[in-house]
């Protein structure tokens, strides 16, 4: 676990890596047909393009891994091991009884029981922020035996986790509340300890700054997906972040949260299968308007797989005003868009090597706003990545007055 100055000391060494080496991680290889760094670094474009499919599938799910295999192109790769490691937090044990967790998928009740097994025994009333159903709510009541309240927008999920505080006969109350408006910062009054597992974007902006702004003894906040929010480009929370110079893109952000572990073999398979069609269509809509740039185009639904390769493309098209000419070969073009994709996902590999690097600096920045609003910030991960990739828990504590 880290302390407050080694939070400090952490965050300017990320900020001086993503600076150093922005060339490698801010150029998307879907959007380009050939990265910047590849006149620089032949040797690394030629082995990424070389590698077979069992070498790929390895170092696309072992980051070590990888990041052994590009330290032989890049020396410095070496040393990010380091720089983004992360203490495991010792969870504390406590017995469930086993009807408790039967509503709850499995990986989502190991992610609950090691983010609840994190926190030590508060003193008072807890505030689960995003909650859902309430299903870490409950756990803590569980683990604690103290009230919690639980905000909600989906009135139909406060409903129903409603129904099983009374089941389960637990004193946890789900509230129907917009966490962004006035009201959520009324009740994170009433409450002296607040949790967020797994918030997104802007809401656990706003927990963040809300529980700081009313000086909330503790807040456990293991944050996700960056990229969403109202901002098109990163707004830091931090003196420090604000002073970095690194400046960030939505979609830089969502670097951040691109190493999944979870995704089914079916859905793993329409993901690729639409991004190699987007890719055939970007080299067909290339030649129709004699630009060599990638052209955004609206997101596509899973029906539209189902018709076929060339539907698709007038699909694209025709959302983009773009008139497809006669005689295309679709077959051929469907294939060209197969194997870009193939050579994306490869290609993509010195990006992935900074995902962690990126998510820890975002995270490190949310401490640093917390030591600057007066709270003492430990940083670790609650669980292991193959229960979830997002398993940075930021712990933050008002100093207690003597």
């Amino acid at each position: 676990m880290t302390t407050a100055i080694k939070i400090d000391s952490r965050f300017r060494a990320l900020t001086t890596l993503l600076h150093r080496h922005g060339n490698l991680w801010r150029p998307v290889p879907f959007y380009l047909t050939e990265l910047p760094w590849e006149s620089n670094i032949p040797d690394l474009a030629t082995a990424l393009r070389k590698l077979d499919q069992l070498q790929l599938s390895e170092l696309e799910s072992d980051n070590a891994a990888l990041l052994t295999w590009l330290a032989e192109f890049i020396p410095e790769m070496e040393g990010i091991a380091a720089l983004q490691r992360v203490s495991l937090q010792p969870t504390a044990a406590h017995h469930y009884s086993s009807h408790f967790h039967r509503d709850i998928p499995g990986r989502k009740w190991l992610q609950i029981k090691a983010f609840a097994g994190c926190m030590k025994q508060p003193d008072g009333r807890i505030l689960e922020w995003c909650s859902g159903k309430g299903h870490l709510g409950r756990a803590l009541y569980q683990r604690f035996q103290l009230p919690v309240i639980g905000l909600e927008w989906n009135s139909d999920l406060c409903r129903k986790g409603n129904k099983l505080s009374h089941t389960h006969n637990v004193d946890v109350r789900l509230e129907h509340c917009d966490v962004l408006s006035p009201a959520a910062a009324r009740h994170l009054g009433q409450a002296k300890h607040a949790v967020a597992l797994h918030a997104c974007g802007d809401l656990h902006r706003r927990l963040i700054e809300t529980a700081s702004s009313q000086g909330i003894e503790s807040l456990h906040l293991s944050p996700c997906c960056y990229h969403l929010g109202s901002d098109t480009r990163y707004r830091p929370f931090s003196r420090a972040g604000r002073n970095s110079g690194l400046q960030l893109s939505r979609d830089e952000c969502r670097l951040a949260v691109q190493e999944t572990v979870t995704a089914a073999a079916a859905t793993a398979k329409r993901r690729d299968k639409k991004n190699a069609w987007r890719l055939g269509f970007d080299r067909l809509q290339r030649e129709i308007r004699g630009v060599d740039e990638y052209l955004p185009v609206p997101p596509v639904s899973d029906a539209c797989l189902k018709a076929g390769f060339a539907d698709f493309c007038h699909q694209a098209a025709a959302m983009k005003a773009l008139a497809i000419p006669q005689g295309v070969d679709w077959s051929t073009l469907e294939q060209t868009g197969w194997q870009r994709q193939a050579e994306v996902c490869r290609m993509e590999l010195p990006r992935h090597a900074f995902r962690r690097v990126l998510e820890l600096w975002l995270v490190l920045d949310r401490a640093l706003y917390l030591e600057e609003s007066g709270y003492s910030v430990n940083i670790s991960r609650f669980c292991e990545r193959e229960v979830t990739p997002r398993n940075l828990l930021i712990s933050a504590f008002k100093p207690v007055a003597v």
